[in-house]
Order: C-alpha cells, then structure tokens, then sequence
C-alpha cells in the first residue's frame, strides 16, 4: 500500500483528529474513507432518483408518429 504525505493546518488536523475518533477509525482510515466517497464514479443519489420524473416528456409513439411506419425486414 503506498503512503502519501499532505500538509494540513493545525485547526485541520484537529477536526481530523475529532472526526476520525467519533468514527473509531485511524485518521489514516477516515482520510482514505473520505477520498473514496468523494472519487466515486456512480451518479449520486439525487441524479438516480430523477430517473422516471420527467412526465412531459413524450412517448415512443409520440416521438415515432411523423416517422412513418418501418419497412418489413428480409428473410435470411
């Protein structure tokens, strides 16, 4: 596993200190956690839910009715 070093502020440092002890985890372990749920490649939560929440947008039919109907397909 690899290290990195950053440079945090003393008034930084204590609110890692805090947050990682409220979570019981090594500071090293809540910076890492941190990263994770920041680098994620999902669609947040808020995009997932809009999914199906568009009413006006229009149908299959509606957007296929000016296009005419398809021509049969060949048999193999």
């Amino acid at each position: 596993m690899a290290q990195i070093t950053i440079y945090l502020d003393d008034e930084l440092i204590q609110k890692v200190k805090q947050a990682s002890a409220e979570a019981k985890v090594s500071q090293s372990q809540w910076i890492a956690d941190l990263i994770r749920q920041q680098s994620h490649t999902d669609w947040p939560l808020a995009v997932r839910e809009m999914a199906g929440s568009w009413q006006v947008f229009p149908q299959q039919d509606e957007l296929r009715a000016e296009q005419g109907d398809d021509i049969p397909r060949e048999s193999l």
